[in-house]
């Protein structure tokens, strides 16, 4: 499913570029319970002036180092798909449920919608109508003037 598709279809006037985003991360490691204290490492961001506390976020951050944890025991790759990672549209978030129902909706569409033909593909369509009409005007011509 594709997921801007689908809520372009729901909410056809929504801008894709500033009213929402789908994400895919690709796979991403999970960690288990209990499993993120051992491979916790603190990183220094930058030390503090003379008198000054280290705040977190500030001046240092901890991280993860997965070369500390073993995968499968410790975490897991997992893989979460497209999501929907922001929503500015006054309108409800839509559920997965009524996404599906839309792509749904938008591939019946799709399917059923005829084909954009380009400039000389329209107007050979119309040479060929104009052709068959002007055949159906000279039949009906020649049954007159047999009668």
């Amino acid at each position: 499913m594709n997921i801007a598709l689908a809520i372009m279809y729901i909410y056809p006037n929504a801008d894709p570029m500033k009213d929402f985003v789908v994400q895919d991360n690709g796979p991403e490691p999970v960690i288990r319970e209990g499993a993120e204290e051992k491979g916790r490492v603190r990183y220094e961001i930058k030390p503090p002036e003379i008198g000054e506390e280290p705040v977190e976020g500030i001046h240092y951050r901890y991280i993860v180092d997965y070369n500390l944890l073993v995968e499968g025991k410790d975490y897991d790759i997992i893989e979460r798909g497209p999501y929907i990672a922001a929503w500015n549209l006054a309108a409800p978030q839509p559920t997965e449920a009524e996404l599906e129902a839309a792509w749904e909706a938008y591939l019946e569409a799709e399917a059923n919608k005829m084909p954009e033909l380009s400039e000389v593909e329209q107007l050979r369509a119309e040479n060929i109508a104009l052709q068959d009409r002007l055949q159906d005007v000279e039949v009906i011509m020649a049954e007159l003037l047999s009668i």
